[in-house]
């Protein structure tokens, strides 16, 4: 399935807003509220096996082809930070102004660390991904540095997402 119109989240920047909106307005009902809710938490999921999945091709990267490793680390970081951002306030966008977000929820673990580390870890994608004339010694964070991070992430957000919103991956 592609993400096309029409689809909730490209119809909605925010589609838990949508959906308190139309709960308080009372113009849907319980079977609607749940489909909507349903289709919420599907796209978390997908995100989040799209960061994952991100995260698996960078470890199985031979190092030299260090650029790619950084790249698919911060990718896997980046949506793994979009379907935290989908399940606890609504927040989903295609645009490029959104690998500037950094917001996390409160509850997650080690949240503030998270919310340095992902300006960082975008900060040497761009240089992996842009730079020509970069070394991996230019990184802002040491390759194994970036791996355990993201892994450490990862680990975190897979708690929240189960222990704090009810979510099964």
């Amino acid at each position: 399935m592609v993400l096309k119109k029409p689809h909730l989240l490209l119809n909605f920047p925010n589609s838990r807003k949508l959906l308190n909106d139309l709960r308080d307005m009372n113009l849907i009902g319980q079977e609607a509220s749940e489909a909507i809710e349903l289709e919420i938490i599907r796209n978390v999921k997908l995100l989040f096996e799209l960061g994952e999945s991100h995260y698996n091709f960078a470890r199985e990267l031979n190092r030299r082809h260090w650029r790619q490793k950084v790249s698919r680390f911060y990718y896997g970081a980046y949506n793994i930070r979009r379907s935290l951002s989908l399940v606890d306030n609504g927040h989903f966008s295609r645009e490029s102004s959104d690998h500037n977000k950094t917001e996390l929820p409160g509850e997650l673990n080690n949240a503030e660390t998270y919310r340095t580390r992902l300006h960082d870890l975008r900060e040497d994608r761009n240089l992996a991904d842009y730079d020509h004339t970069a070394s991996e010694e230019d990184l802002l964070i040491p390759l194994d540095e970036f791996e355990s991070i993201v892994m450490d992430f990862i680990r975190d957000s897979r708690i929240f997402l189960i222990e704090k919103k009810g979510v099964t991956l």
